[in-house]
């Protein structure tokens, strides 16, 4: 069974501060991504391999994909950094038996209709209720874009709402 070491929120998916930091920084052995389109695109899929570090093991899963997966195995027996693209899926995925115990929110892009929080991470008021909800039931969220930028507690960062 494997082990979720980090389960992240990232627009960008797999980019520099990912293989080289967060990586390192949980120690995972495995990525895992869960994105519909990015898994029905074999030249997204190709890119995204490129930019993950020799010797880390790598999936990318459609959203019912991923929940299937899991359920079977937990995505086998490495640790695991989960990524998600977007708020809605982390949130589908988690109420679709995916557990994880916290979610960390490095970037979402500037939106139209989206409020910032702080740089790159932006939340609509739909993905407002959704971040609540997952509190609510248990899901440690935090804003980090970065290894080396601060942490910023989910309850606290909605605050500037």
């Amino acid at each position: 069974m494997g082990k979720l070491v980090l389960t992240r929120i990232d627009n960008r998916l797999i980019h520099g501060q990912v293989a080289s930091g967060w990586i390192g920084k949980c120690s995972a052995g495995k990525i895992v991504v869960i994105d519909t389109a990015t898994a029905e695109n074999e030249m997204m899929r190709d890119i995204l391999s490129l930019a993950v570090p020799p010797g880390i093991e790598f999936s990318v899963y459609t959203k019912d994909e991923g929940i299937l997966q899991y359920k079977e195995d937990q995505f086998g027996n490495e640790s695991v950094m989960l990524i998600f693209k977007d708020i809605k899926t982390a949130y589908e995925c988690l109420r679709g038996g995916i557990s994880y115990p916290s979610l960390q929110i490095g970037g979402t892009g500037v939106r139209e209709g989206a409020k910032v929080l702080e740089g790159p991470i932006t939340v609509t008021e739909q993905e407002c209720s959704m971040l609540n909800e997952l509190q609510d039931s248990g899901v440690e969220i935090h804003l980090q874009q970065t290894v080396q930028s601060k942490s910023t507690k989910w309850s606290e960062a909605r605050k500037k709402l």
